[in-house]
């Protein structure tokens, strides 16, 4: 007897395909409740952040997460009504770069039932764009001492892609929550690189960092 198209064995067998493709991406996925309870989570999110979800299951995902950027943006996006991107630093359980988008999981009615997080790692990404970055800036300040030889080069040509943006931020009067949302970054993340800017320019204070920014010409009109 042949079996019907559209039979409870093919929806069944449907779903589990479902199942198996996510819990096989490479990308990590935490699906949680309303109350924000992990409800289930693939084997990428369980590899990239330590969590055996055996183990944590029905955990409030807040309390599960032990990496503190990662833990803020989670904070801030279940605090947005609107899906929430963004870059994470990951340290624990190792150092990572992390694009992240966490929204909404909606009913049929449009009604929330529960948030989903996912997370692709751009380590390898992150490191060939500095790496580019690194290779251009050094090319440029070839081309621009040849043009002008002796011309003194200034503290800011060694800050990195990232710390040059954070310093511009900074000298239009930006604070660490506002360039975080500018450049997509965490707060902490930001404090970070401002410490390594802060020390490569000998600048002690914020205030200073501004006047620098100011005088080199690096905030625009």
């Amino acid at each position: 007897m042949q079996k019907r198209s559209g039979s409870l064995d093919d929806v069944c067998l449907d779903r589990c395909l479902v199942g198996q493709a996510l819990d096989g991406m490479c990308v990590g996925m935490i699906v949680t409740n309303a109350a924000g309870r992990i409800a289930w989570m693939n084997r990428s999110a369980e590899r990239m952040l330590g969590i055996e979800r055996a183990k944590v299951a029905g955990q409030l995902l807040q309390q599960v997460l032990r990496d503190p950027n990662l833990t803020e943006f989670w904070h801030r996006a279940c605090r947005e009504p609107n899906a929430m991107l963004g870059e994470v630093a990951l340290h624990w359980p190792q150092q990572r770069d992390l694009k992240v988008n966490a929204s909404n999981c909606l009913d049929g009615c449009g009604e929330s039932i529960g948030r989903a997080l996912l997370f692709c790692d751009i380590t390898s990404e992150r490191s060939a764009q500095i790496q580019l970055s690194r290779e251009a800036t050094e090319r440029l300040l070839q081309v621009a001492e040849s043009l002008h030889p002796g011309a003194e080069t200034p503290p800011h040509a060694g800050l990195t892609v990232s710390e040059l943006r954070i310093l511009r931020l900074v000298g239009k009067g930006l604070g660490n929550e506002e360039i975080g949302r500018e450049l997509h970054l965490a707060p902490s993340t930001v404090r970070t690189h401002l410490k390594h800017l802060y020390a490569k320019l000998d600048l002690p204070t914020r205030a200073e960092a501004i006047s620098y920014a100011i005088r080199h010409g690096l905030v625009d009109e």
